[in-house]
């Protein structure tokens, strides 16, 4: 299945299922103090967040799925092999550039036990490293090297980016967010895209409330509108830049992260899934 490595400010992790900012995360993350209402907990905290409709000012900037990752075109990489030199950096400018590591996906590494840590989601176990399991030195992140800029670099062609207020950005690479949660009913385990649904300010309370209706049985694409207020994108990599004087909540797979940019890019059929 394919699998999505996700930046932000303090943390790098690999999510399965989704990323996610305003309505849909406000409703994940608030509604928590109503956990005893079980699964309904959702749609009464929807109602609530409907009544108070919040949006949130930022940029979008994306790769479109026809595009391609390879977006580091005027950096020159060090003609060494990434998989077996863990300390390879990229020449150029430190805060715009990224350390590359040796990958966990590479055949070659026998580094292939993990767990997760306080600091990052997946990390080289300190068996025979030498080094310190107990999370008082900060951890190696192992895993793909990424292909995009780093979090705080520009962004030019290929990327497209679109800038104002927003009710809800949320990024779903799976066909369901949940049981009765039909997301993107083309979607495959590894099929390469990220779905990028974009609902701009100026969609109504009334049209809101027929959009989430409809995602218990896929109905919610017919208010899909390539030009429109609701957008869904197909797309290899997105950035958020939230306004900095605002406060809210970003998901991935339905957890809290820390508020502020995030990017992510798909890596396909970086997972394997055994079942008996």
């Amino acid at each position: 299945m394919d699998l999505v490595r996700v930046e932000t400010k303090s943390q790098i992790m690999f999510s399965f299922l989704s990323v996610g900012w305003g309505f849909l995360s406000d409703v994940d993350i608030e509604s928590e103090r109503l956990r005893i209402l079980g699964g309904q907990r959702f749609s009464v905290w929807s109602l609530a967040r409907l009544i108070g409709l919040r949006s949130y000012s930022g940029k979008i900037w994306y790769l479109s799925a026809d595009s391609s990752l390879e977006v580091l075109k005027d950096v020159e990489l060090s003609p060494v092999n990434m998989g077996s030199n863990p300390d390879v950096a990229i020449p150029g400018d430190p805060h715009t550039t990224r350390q590359r590591l040796d990958s966990w996906y590479s055949a070659a590494s026998r580094r292939t036990a993990f767990f997760s840590a306080t600091e990052s989601s997946y990390q080289s176990t300190a068996e025979n490293e030498g080094g310190n399991a107990s999370g008082k030195e900060k951890p190696r992140i192992y895993g793909p090297a990424s292909q995009l800029p780093c979090l705080n670099a520009s962004l030019s062609s290929p990327w497209v980016c679109i800038e104002g207020r927003y009710l809800m950005v949320h990024a779903s690479y799976q066909s369901h967010l949940g049981e009765d949660c039909l997301f993107v009913p083309d979607a495959k385990l590894n099929d390469g895209i990220i779905w990028l649904l974009v609902i701009r300010t100026g969609t109504s309370r009334s049209q809101l409330l027929q959009f989430l209706l409809g995602l218990s049985t896929g109905a919610h694409l017919n208010f899909v509108d390539k030009h429109g207020l609701i957008q869904l994108l197909p797309v290899r990599a997105f950035r958020i830049e939230p306004d900095a004087k605002e406060r809210g909540y970003m998901t991935v797979d339905g957890e809290l992260v820390e508020y502020g940019p995030i990017q992510a890019e798909i890596f396909p059929e970086l997972g394997r899934i055994m079942v008996p």
